[in-house]
This record gives C-alpha cells, structure tokens and sequence, in this order.
C-alpha cells in the first residue's frame, strides 16, 4: 500500500458518508462545536482546495462556501482535484508548505487522510450512519495523533477537545473520535 491507496481508502470511506447525507440532515449539529453537518463537510472541501496551493500548485485560498447549491457534487469535485494535486510526481518528497511547517509532501496526504476519518466520522455520527470508518487507517491516524500531541493538554474550543472515555465497544474510529475530544451527538 501506498500513502496514495491510504488516501483513496479515506476519500471513498467519507465520500460514501457524504453521499448518504440526507437532504433534511445538513443543519443537523456535530461533535465539533458551532459546526453543523454542511459545515464540516465545507471544512473538508476548503481544506481540499488548500491542497493545491500547499503544494506550491495553487493559489492561496480564502474560507468561503465551497459546496454551493449541490453539496455531494462539489465535496466529491474536490476530493477529486486533491488527489490529481497528490498525485503530482515528485510531490511526496519535496518540500511544502503548511500551517505546521515546511514537511515533505507525503504529509499532505496523511493531512487529508487524518481530516477524512476524524470528520467523516463527525459526519456520520451526525446522521446515523456507521462511524466504523476504515480501521486500520483509524488505528494509523490514532498512532499519528498521539505522537503529536502526547499528554499536551488540550483546551475546550480548541480544534481538538480534551481526550475523553471510548465509548464501550469502541470502533478504531471512535477511539480516534475520542482522542480528539469528540463525544457522540448522533444515532
């Protein structure tokens, strides 16, 4: 496997959740606070969009809407332009750019895979949908999450919540879930 089939697993495990969002269920709430489904889902797609100019291909891009009037349509359109950005030859071990510093450009692929599962599974908690998102990918991400933040204390309203308790019978994702901060809101 390759960090490319780690990102085609996430994309298509998230866009299966998104395509299966309802219509009545975009304003429903998430685990992340002041978002609601529509405005995670947007979350996923500007940070799509971020891809390109990370990799030094793009330019900058501003917050906005980007899933205007058919939201499955335009997130699934970006999940397409980051992969044919992630895809560039070469890209994996220059240099880029990021909010965490310059890394070599693989990292933009665990970025994108590390939001699909934790948003994905924002999403699909939301809606009732099966938060059992790619397990070994989850358990990766999880492994990767705890590298970085350690036992450094996270605060409330942060993008990452205090670690709480895994529910019983834990999903990989969910124990991902639950190392963000998240609790449930949904099903």
């Amino acid at each position: 496997m390759t960090p490319l089939d780690d990102f085609d697993r996430a994309a298509a495990a998230v866009l299966t959740v998104v395509t299966a969002v309802r219509d009545d269920q975009w304003k429903l709430p998430t685990a992340c606070a002041d978002w609601d489904v529509r405005a995670v889902v947007n979350h996923l797609a500007h940070g799509n969009a971020k891809v390109a100019f990370w990799a030094g291909s793009g330019p900058p891009v501003p917050d906005g809407d980007y899933l205007g009037a058919d939201p499955r349509a335009a997130f699934a359109a970006s999940v397409a332009a980051a992969r044919a950005v992630l895809a560039a030859p070469g890209l994996f071990t220059r240099q880029v750019a990021t909010p965490l510093g310059e890394v070599p450009g693989v990292f933009l692929v665990h970025m994108r895979v590390n939001e699909y599962l934790a948003h994905g599974w924002d999403i699909a908690d939301a809606t009732g949908q099966s938060r059992d998102l790619v397990p070994d990918l989850a358990a990766r991400a999880l492994e990767q999450w705890r590298a970085r933040f350690g036992s450094s204390p996270r605060q409330p309203g942060g993008p990452f919540g205090p670690e709480v308790e895994p529910p019983p019978g834990a999903t990989e994702a969910d124990r991902l879930a639950a190392f963000l901060g998240r609790k449930a809101v949904g099903s």
